[in-house]
């Protein structure tokens, strides 16, 4: 068992930290939605749109397993500081140049610097809060975005009434700030060199050791190709919600929009109540993802073939309760590997993450020219719930080494 830095009671002065980190998260969301409208209407070109979206994803790809192995060469409490600031300045940069290549080139660097922040944060949590506490942060953590995205949303809606996008920029650059302040007033055990200090060379090997450690337990790799298939099918709710809004009222396509995501935030913050009382859902982390997996995507799936908003909406705050669950487990059996390679391990699953998204977006396009919404969220979902199932049947040929990791709370 790697050991961590244990916090007796409760969470104490590092919980501050999460809000702070919900705060920024919000300003991001903000950003992202002032900056396509930006771009939207200084081009209106929905080639311009795309790619800004595109950039953003992409330059995630990229920094993905670089940000990992640096999260295990290097402080990740400077790597945390040092990628808040960064996007901070960025965004500022944006109220003096709003121009589209600026806001492109902006979008691809928010992207490598929000996965060197993200992995680096998602790895040291164990350190930070203690291993026995991941489940419970993890809780916290979902419910807090969860609010942050609903309260992001709706905020971007009414600020840009009042303030020009350079406002916004301003609030959430400010964030970024306000986080990297909290970061550094927080003290913590840390077991990684400073970043002065690290040795840049041998990448590609911890890229092979990552790899190899992957290979080695089935069952994490298992849980990775859940995940793949999983951030694939996610693609299909992200475009299809717009679109069932647009159907049950073309003229109010944002209110629907708002209601529906803002039903399955509701539900996702139910579940990081429940979760961190529900003792028996600790025991085996990786049944506990893979069920509530399945289910989110059964609920999306019925979701999308529904036309009545009460049931719809009823639908997805069910779905929201299994998705939230999806984010608490899948984070906590990642938390459970070696504190050493646990930043690339994170890394693996940020490129995943992005891949899934990129490569889903991309297949949905085509296959819309052929099935309908409601026939392309059951494909893409359908083919996730297969993937749990084969899951299950790896997990129960794999008794004893669930029982040698997860059920002792073992590293993995």
């Amino acid at each position: 068992m790697s050991s961590t830095a244990k916090i007796p009671g409760k969470m104490g002065k590092q919980s501050y930290f999460l809000y702070t980190k919900s705060f920024s998260d919000m300003g991001s969301m903000m950003e992202m939605l002032v900056m396509n409208a930006v771009i939207f209407s200084e081009t209106g070109s929905t080639a311009w749109l795309a790619a800004v979206l595109s950039a953003r994803v992409f330059g995630g790809i990229l920094s993905s397993i670089v940000s990992g192995i640096l999260a295990d060469r290097c402080s990740r409490r400077q790597i945390m500081v040092y990628s808040d600031l960064i996007r901070g300045v960025i965004i500022l940069t944006l109220c003096f140049f709003p121009s589209p290549f600026s806001l492109l080139l902006a979008a691809f660097l928010m992207g490598i610097f929000a996965s060197f922040f993200s992995v680096s944060f998602n790895a040291e949590i164990p350190r930070i809060f203690g291993e026995e506490k991941v489940v419970k942060v993890n809780s916290l953590l979902s419910r807090l975005s969860a609010i942050s995205m609903v309260i992001g949303f709706f905020g971007a809606a009414v600020l840009a009434e009042v303030l020009n996008p350079r406002g916004i920029f301003v609030i959430d650059a400010l964030s970024f700030f306000l986080s990297g302040a909290a970061l550094l007033k927080i003290k913590w055990s840390e077991l990684n060199k400073p970043v002065s200090m690290a040795v840049q060379k041998h990448w590609i090997r911890d890229s092979h050791e990552a790899c190899r450690f992957v290979r080695d337990r089935p069952l994490l790799l298992m849980i990775f190709i859940i995940f793949l298939c999983q951030t694939f099918a996610a693609s299909s709710q992200n475009l299809g919600i717009p679109l069932l809004s647009e159907s049950l009222s073309s003229e109010n396509i944002s209110f629907y929009q708002g209601m529906i995501w803002g039903c399955w935030g509701l539900g996702c913050i139910l579940t990081t109540i429940i979760v961190p009382g529900v003792k028996r859902l600790h025991q085996n982390f990786f049944l506990s993802y893979m069920v509530f997996s399945m289910f989110a995507s059964i609920g999306f799936i019925l979701l999308m073939w529904n036309n009545s908003i009460f049931y719809i909406t009823v639908l997805a705050f069910i779905t929201g309760m299994f998705d939230g669950g999806t984010g608490i487990f899948f984070n906590a059996i990642l938390q459970k590997t070696e504190n050493r390679i646990r930043g690339k391990i994170f890394g693996i699953a940020s490129f995943l993450n992005r891949l899934g998204f990129a490569a889903g977006f991309a297949a949905a396009a085509q296959v819309l020219r052929h099935l309908s919404m409601p026939m392309l969220v059951l494909f893409f979902h359908g083919g996730m719930i297969v993937a749990v199932l084969f899951g299950f049947i790896v997990l129960l040929s794999k008794r004893q080494d669930v029982k040698k990791t997860i059920i002792e709370n073992e590293s993995i």
